[in-house]
This record gives C-alpha cells, structure tokens and sequence, in this order.
C-alpha cells in the first residue's frame, strides 16, 4: 500500500492520479470505481457535480448521465451524511424506497452494479467528495480490502485538493472558449452545451478540444480540475 501513496503524493496531474487509483482497485479486486468532484455545498449527484468512472459499461455512464436519473442516486448522499465507509446495500436501507429509487435499484441490478461501498471524503475549505469502489458480483469485499481502498480513496482526494489550490496560471481562452468550459464545469454535455450557445454540436466538440489541448486534459473531469486548479472556473 505504501507503493500506492508515494504515486499518489507525488502524482503531477489528475491522468496519472487515476492511473494509480486503477492499479490500486485491481490490486485490491475491485472491479469499478468511481469519483464524484462535488461543488462547494452541493449534492453529490447534482448535475455540476464532475464523475470520473472506471470499469462501468458505456451504457450504463449514458444513462447514469442522463437529465434525470443521476439524480435519484440516493447512495451518495447517504454516505456523505454517514460519515464513513458503508456498503451500497446499507445505504440502501437507510432510504424511503419511492418509485424512482426502486427504478434505480432495478437498473443497478441490470447492469451488474450490485457489490460495492462508499466512501465519504472531506477537504478543505469543504472541498468534499464521494468514492466508489464495485466489485465482481458473487464476490463479497474482505474488511482488509475495504479498509485499504478507503484509506487510497482518501489520500487521492487529498491530493485532488492539492492540485487544485495553486497559483493561476497563464493560458487565455476565447469568449466562446470559456463559455464553453463554464458549461462543462456545470456538468453539461455537448448536445446541450450547443442548444444553450445555438452552435451546433460539432462545433462545440471542436471548442473542447482546444480547451483540453490548452489544459492539457483529455477529458472533462480533468479539464475543469485543471481549470479550478489554475483559478480559471470557480465552483
């Protein structure tokens, strides 16, 4: 585990941050993982809120991502009210089940997303967050396994902080540039980014590209990190 933290410590950016949360989540059998970048005070599944996920399908983070579903994710916030690691199925029953909450449940079983735990993750200036760690269904976490992927889970966040509060830099982006960045940063995705600014969507995706060649991000989690980073947005 000591391997891991010293990466983590030392990590220069968010890309190879996540590249050591991987090895970590496989080294501990872990399977999926995911990482909620939450704004000052706000919910863990708000739109603005950045999801970073790894080892989900493709068409579960579609439909996770979608207008109205994220929002029904009860587990987040039950966590961060707990105020310690606890299972998805804990979680579970600490919540009034309504019908959405069941459709959720229901979805989550499709999809193989049954066997995992939380955990809460505080920062400063109440930079919080929440983690994710899903394994193999049938495949039922050890304590050991539990406890070190909370203890990784917390450092990496720590980290995250680090990286986010340091001078501004100097990259400039266009009017459009920026407004586009901003939309990202409140979790919008490209379709809507275009109806919002009347452009159309190729050209939206042509301004995200200039944005993450000018932070050096190759996603949108890492772009608006380097932004916060970098005092260009303010969440």
């Amino acid at each position: 585990m000591e391997a891991f933290f010293t990466e983590i410590a030392e990590s220069p950016d968010v890309g190879s941050l996540w590249d050591s949360l991987k090895k970590a989540a496989a080294t501990y059998g872990a399977d999926k993982f995911s990482y909620h970048f939450t704004p000052v005070f706000a919910s863990q599944v708000s739109r603005e809120t950045q999801v970073m996920a790894e080892g989900f399908s493709l068409a579960w983070l579609d439909l996770y991502e979608s207008a109205d579903f994220r929002s029904v994710d009860p587990i987040p916030d039950v966590v961060m009210k707990a105020g310690h690691t606890i299972s998805w199925d804990e979680a579970l029953e600490r919540v009034e089940h309504s019908p959405e909450v069941e459709a959720f449940v229901s979805a989550m079983q499709e999809y193989g997303i049954v066997n995992g735990f939380g955990v809460p993750l505080y920062g400063p200036d109440d930079r919080d967050a929440y983690g994710a760690f899903g394994f193999p269904e049938g495949h039922v976490p050890e304590v050991e396994q539990i406890v070190a992927l909370t203890i990784i889970a917390r450092a990496a966040h720590d980290r995250v902080c680090q990286l986010v509060n340091v001078e501004q830099g100097e990259i400039a982006f266009s009017r459009r540039e920026a407004e586009v960045l901003e939309l990202i940063a409140q979790g919008k995705s490209n379709p809507v980014i275009a109806q919002v600014l009347g452009i159309s969507p190729d050209t939206v995706s042509t301004y995200v590209r200039r944005i993450y060649a000018k932070l050096g991000a190759s996603d949108r989690v890492g772009a608006v990190i380097k932004a916060l980073k970098l005092k260009l947005i303010a969440l």
